[in-house]
C-alpha cells in the first residue's frame, strides 16, 4: 500500500502554467489625454533570439454634437504583426498612435494617428505602420429617422424597414485604414449603428455595433453591440454610450475583469462629465473605436475618444 507521501506527491499541483507564452513581453502604448511628449519608444534586444511584434493603430473617435442629431462610432486601428530573428545589438524604436482628442471638434475629428516602428542592426532592416481608424461621423438634423438622414449623405445603408435599417461608418469608395510591413495586415474595422426607430422617441430603439481591432479578441478583429437607454443610473440621454460600450467589450473577452463603466452625466447628485473632458478622455481599449454622440435637446455630447495605439514585442531566447 502507498504511504500518505507517496499519494500526496502525486496530487501535487504543478508550480508552472501549462498554456502561459514563453519568453519575455514588452508592451508600449500612451496613456497621457494631452501630449505627445511621450508617445516615442525604443527597445534593444536582451540577446540572440526571436521576436514577435504586434503593431496597432489608434481607433478613431466618436464626434461632438449639439442639441440633436446622431453619431455613428469610430472604426477601428489596423493591425500588423511580424517574427523575425534578432541579435544582441538590433533596436526597435517608434512612435504610438494617439486618438484623436480634439473633443470640441463638431461632426467629425478625422483619422486617429498611425502606430509606426522601424528595427534595424540585426542583418536585416524594416518597418511596420497600422494606420489609425477613421472617426465617426455626427449629424446635426431635426429628421424622425437617423437611417435616412445618414443614407441621403452616401454613408453604407442596409434597409430593414420604413425609414429604419443600418447605418455604417463608411461611405461609398470611401478610404479604409490599412496595414503595411508585416507577415500579416489586417486593416481596421468599421462600426455601424441600427436605427430600428425614429428620433427622438427614445434612443432605446437604437443599437451600436462598435468596431474592434484585429489581434485582440480574435485574429480577425471583434464587434460588439449594445443598446441605448432614454435614462438609466449611468447617464440621462445625453452621455449614453459609454457605459454599455465597455460592458459589452469586457464580456467579448474569454478573460472579463471589469463590468458596466461607472460615469454619471447629468445628475444633480453626482460629477457633471460629459462636456470636453469626456471626449478627451480615452476609455476604450487599444485600437477600439470611440462610441458616438446622443445628443438631445439642449445638451451637448462630447463623445468618446478612440484607443490609443500600441505596440507588443514578445522576445524568445
Amino acid at each position: 500500500m502507498p504511504s500518505l507521501e507517496t499519494l500526496l506527491k502525486a496530487r501535487q499541483p504543478s508550480s508552472g502554467e501549462e498554456n502561459i507564452e514563453k519568453g519575455k513581453i514588452y508592451s508600449f502604448s500612451e496613456g497621457n489625454m494631452y501630449t505627445k511628449f511621450c508617445n516615442s519608444w525604443c527597445w534593444k534586444a536582451p540577446g540572440n533570439g526571436n521576436v514577435e511584434v504586434e503593431v496597432w493603430g489608434a481607433g478613431g473617435s466618436g464626434a461632438k454634437m449639439c442639441c440633436c442629431g446622431f453619431g455613428l462610432p469610430g472604426n477601428s486601428g489596423a493591425y500588423a504583426k511580424r517574427c523575425f530573428t534578432v541579435q544582441t545589438n538590433c533596436y526597435m524604436c517608434g512612435c504610438v498612435g494617439f486618438g484623436c482628442g480634439n473633443s470640441d471638434a463638431l461632426c467629425f475629428r478625422g483619422c486617429s494617428e498611425p502606430t509606426m516602428m522601424c528595427w534595424f542592426g540585426s542583418g536585416t532592416n524594416g518597418c511596420i505602420c497600422s494606420q489609425g481608424g477613421k472617426g465617426g461621423v455626427s449629424i446635426c438634423s431635426t429628421t424622425p429617422s437617423g437611417y435616412c438622414c445618414f443614407r441621403a449623405n452616401g454613408f453604407c445603408t442596409t434597409n430593414t424597414g420604413p425609414n429604419c435599417g443600418i447605418v455604417c461608418n463608411q461611405c461609398s469608395g470611401d478610404w479604409r485604414n490599412q496595414a503595411y510591413g508585416g507577415n500579416i495586415n489586417c486593416p481596421g474595422n468599421t462600426s455601424c449603428v441600427s436605427f430600428f426607430g425614429c428620433y427622438p422617441s427614445c434612443i432605446c430603439l437604437f443599437r451600436t455595433h462598435l468596431a474592434g481591432p484585429a489581434g485582440v479578441i480574435s485574429e480577425g478583429g471583434a464587434q460588439v453591440q449594445y443598446g441605448m437607454d432614454d435614462y438609466n443610473a449611468h447617464a440621462n440621454w445625453s452621455g449614453q454610450s459609454k457605459a454599455h460600450a465597455i460592458g459589452a467589450i469586457n464580456g467579448a473577452g474569454r478573460n472579463p475583469q471589469y463590468g458596466h463603466h461607472w460615469r454619471a452625466c447629468w445628475r444633480n447628485d453626482t460629477n457633471c462629465g460629459c462636456y470636453n473632458m469626456n471626449g478627451c478622455a480615452s476609455t476604450v481599449p487599444i485600437g477600439w473605436g470611440g462610441p458616438g454622440p446622443q445628443p438631445c435637446g439642449g445638451v451637448r455630447d462630447h463623445a468618446t475618444r478612440g484607443g490609443m495605439g500600441a505596440v507588443r514585442v514578445k522576445f524568445v531566447d
